[in-house]
């Protein structure tokens, strides 16, 4: 049986508990009627501490609620990070090494949590155009190979 403490996990009976692991007291998977499901905060956030970590398996294939961590190798998480949206100018940077989001200005309680899609995904699983309305809105979301940015250069993880 499930403690108070991990009561709010979000992973629960998937993995041991960690350090800056999303719960349901700091974190609420929303739905939108114009964006689908979405990840807010229910605490202010301030700028460079770390939101959350997320925890998945490491799968070969992409998919809508993955992250690109090495060429063919995806972190899979349709719990928590799956449910971040994407925005040209985010509210949070994500580091695929450690598998943190951490927030790159000051987020209210109740904001959507967002990144750029374009920072780790060589190619979209399923591209689209952006409508954030940031003056820095690029329109066609589709990974960083069509914004002409590097590739990552990591071997494959087992």
């Amino acid at each position: 049986m499930a403690d108070n403490q991990n009561s709010n996990r979000f992973y629960e009976g998937r993995c041991a508990p960690f350090d800056h692991e999303p719960t349901r007291d700091n974190l609420a998977v929303i739905q939108s009627d114009s964006k689908g499901e979405g990840l807010t905060t229910l605490k202010a956030i301030k700028e460079g501490d770390v939101v959350f970590r997320f925890w998945g398996p490491k799968v070969s294939e992409q998919s809508l609620f993955t992250l690109q961590q090495a060429p063919g190798v995806y972190i899979e998480d349709p719990l928590v990070m799956g449910k971040v949206l994407h925005a040209c100018d985010p509210n949070m940077i994500c580091d695929m090494q450690t598998l943190t989001f951490t927030a790159t200005r000051p987020i209210t309680a109740g904001e959507y949590l967002t990144m750029d899609y374009d920072t780790t995904e060589d190619v979209l699983f399923r591209t689209f155009t952006c409508r954030c309305g940031s003056p820095k809105c690029r329109g066609p979301i589709q990974g960083r190979l069509a914004q002409g940015q590097p590739v990552v250069k990591q071997s494959h993880l087992s």
